[in-house]
């Protein structure tokens, strides 16, 4: 058993240096190298047979992209067997839920790239970047440790349909909404790693004349570790879906036309 069994981070252990690790899922192996950054796999495996030097040491655990309660709970179970005194950094922190789909659009929960929405003011919208293992952007990557940018456009997208929904939508009619994207400025400053980020929106201009038709200019952006990775100004627009329907419907109809003759 561990000494002290699971403890805390703050529990009192034995003099022992702490030694803080990061743990990615798998899926980013890439950017885990073994002293600073693990995969769930290769840390379970280090906790169940480690070396003098590993227990020698107080482990503490964070999360970073791709991790989940599961893998929370299966860290801890082997933290209690393992030799080693290791503790999880927040176990919250790995049982933070996405939101649900709806609230940014989609249909899979491992799509959702968003927790925690809240907004600190009326037109700004803040969130955790909240990567799962599977979620479909990151599925076919290979140039490198970083997470690819089109991640960051959908988290910016996700973003602003988030703060529709949570922020705008409940002092409208019954209608359901749809997003249309009109003009995306965007600017990357840095490479985005699997690690704790936020996500944020800021509504500059809108436009509620026709409820049908909101129209909305935001600026957005990623943040990690208090640098920013990227930002964007995005127009767009939220049209009520019986409308969006209907023209969508008929501007499908015309382009089959027009590609058949």
């Amino acid at each position: 058993m561990a000494p002290h069994g699971f403890p805390r981070p703050d529990a009192p252990l034995e003099d022992r240096p702490r030694r803080h690790v990061v743990v990615v899922a798998d899926r980013f192996r890439r950017f885990a190298r073994g002293e600073q950054v693990f995969t769930v796999s290769g840390l379970l495996a280090l906790l169940a047979t480690p070396g003098a030097e590993e227990a020698a040491c107080h482990w503490v655990i964070h999360p970073g992209q791709g991790v989940d309660a599961t893998d929370g709970d299966l860290l801890e179970a082997a933290g209690e067997k393992s030799e080693i005194a290791v503790c999880l950094a927040g176990l919250e922190a790995f049982r933070q839920a996405p939101e649900p789909p709806s609230v940014v659009h989609k249909q899979r929960a491992e799509n959702v790239l968003l927790a925690d929405v809240h907004s600190p003011a009326a037109t700004h919208c803040q969130a955790a970047l909240r990567i799962h293992r599977d979620n479909e952007l990151i599925l076919d990557h290979h140039t490198g440790e970083h997470v690819q940018g089109i991640v960051i456009v959908e988290a910016m997208r996700q973003i602003c349909i988030a703060q529709f929904e949570t922020a705008v939508r409940p002092g409208l009619g019954p209608a359901a909404y749809a997003g249309v994207w009109k003009r995306i400025d965007l600017s990357f400053q840095d490479f985005l790693f699997p690690l704790p980020a936020t996500v944020e929106s800021r509504i500059e201009e809108s436009d509620f004349a026709r409820e049908s038709h909101l129209k909305f200019r935001a600026t957005t952006a990623v943040r990690q570790q208090g640098c920013t990775v990227a930002t964007a100004v995005i127009e767009y627009s939220m049209i009520a879906q019986g409308r969006i329907d209907a023209l969508e419907r008929r501007k499908a109809d015309q382009a089959t036309r027009a590609c058949l003759g």
